[in-house]
């Protein structure tokens, strides 16, 4: 299994305007199929967020694990649907 990519939002929240959702849309847009996108944060809001929009967008949280002062969530990018 490929190692997934890493976004890292505990370090600067909101960089020049550049929301934490929008890095989050724009990184898992990158994602082929199958590729998952790991995800750091330490604001409880960002997290429900996240889960939330990923149900939207059809992804799969795959993990979700909490430290104190963050959480990790590992999200995965579904394969397209035969139709």
């Amino acid at each position: 299994m490929m190692e997934a990519r890493h976004l890292d939002l505990t370090s600067a929240e909101e960089e020049c305007g550049d929301s934490a959702m929008g890095r989050v849309r724009r990184a898992y847009a990158t994602l082929e199929p199958g590729e998952r996108l790991e995800v750091v944060t330490g604001v409880a809001e960002h997290v429900f967020g996240i889960r939330a929009w990923s149900r939207r967008v059809g992804g799969e949280v795959l993990e979700e694990s909490t430290e104190p002062g963050s959480t990790r969530l590992v999200l995965r990018r579904p394969a397209p649907s035969a139709s």
